[in-house]
């Protein structure tokens, strides 16, 4: 039973698809971190000083390092799809090399 090729044409196509999911996916995970800032300005009265503040919200950043993640595991497999889509093999292999003579025949 032969095994099916591997370095056919349309991965390149599936490549270009992972991509593109990746690169939305940087998108969502930008959106997502700056929901995930939130500044507080308390102007200054009376004396006292203009008090800035910021909290973080922990929800929105776990999405935000998980879609980063989603993308970089994307972009591994869109690397490896491009490298079987154009990878060639020779069509004309050489024979096996014999490292050790043939027994004897009696």
């Amino acid at each position: 039973m032969s095994s099916p090729r591997l370095n056919q044409p349309w991965r390149a196509a599936v490549a270009g698809g992972l991509v593109v999911v990746a690169v939305l996916a940087v998108f969502a995970a930008v959106w997502s971190w700056q929901h995930g800032i939130i500044r507080y300005d308390i102007p200054a009265s009376d004396g006292t000083p203009e008090l800035v503040s910021t909290r973080f919200v922990g929800s929105w950043m776990a999405i935000a390092i998980g879609l980063g993640t989603l993308a970089a595991l994307l972009l591994v497999g869109a690397g490896r799809q491009v490298l079987l889509a154009v990878r060639t093999r020779d069509s004309n292999p050489l024979p096996p090399i014999q490292t050790a003579e043939p027994p004897p025949a009696v």
